[in-house]
């Protein structure tokens, strides 16, 4: 209150409830549309091949890669996920390719999804993962490009 207003004609601030009312539904209608855009719009996840399916170590890196892989190397691994397109630097990788550019031992496979890769936009993960999810997520990879699991990542 200051000194100009007199005493007990203090102006009352409230919502109008009927306003109220419409910000609520306007709200709730654009949550609903967010919801069904996504749902329309969004590309399912196929289920596995049969050879993940039996074997619990991929099906743990599948969704280790399906949480965090996908936006970027897309779900198939050839880095066609609906942000590759919006990174800027070097294109993400590929990783159905014959030939990977940072190097195929299990030790440089985990040490670039543990550390990330330099000169990209490749983030490594290393404070989100446990060593046994990324050993996971390296042996799903190795999966994506047709390639032998090695027996390292097992823990063989």
């Amino acid at each position: 209150m200051t000194d100009d207003e007199p005493q007990g004609e203090r102006e009352q601030v409230g919502f109008d409830p009927v306003v109220m009312r419409w910000v609520v539904l306007a709200m709730l209608g654009l949550a609903i549309g967010g919801f069904v855009a996504f749902r329309l719009l969004s590309t399912p996840v196929p289920p596995p091949s049969p050879e993940i399916a039996r074997d619990p170590f991929l099906m743990q890196g599948r969704a280790v890669f399906l949480a965090r892989c996908v936006p970027c190397h897309g779900l198939s691994g050839k880095g066609d996920g609906p942000l590759a397109s919006q990174i800027l630097g070097p294109p993400v990788g590929n990783l159905t390719d014959a030939e990977w550019k940072h190097g195929d031992q299990p030790e440089q496979v985990l040490k670039i999804i543990r550390d990330g890769a330099s000169d990209t936009r490749m983030q490594g993960w290393g404070t989100v993962l446990d060593p046994p999810e990324l050993a996971a997520v390296a042996a799903f990879v190795y999966s994506l490009a047709g390639r032998p699991v090695p027996g390292a990542l097992r823990g063989k």
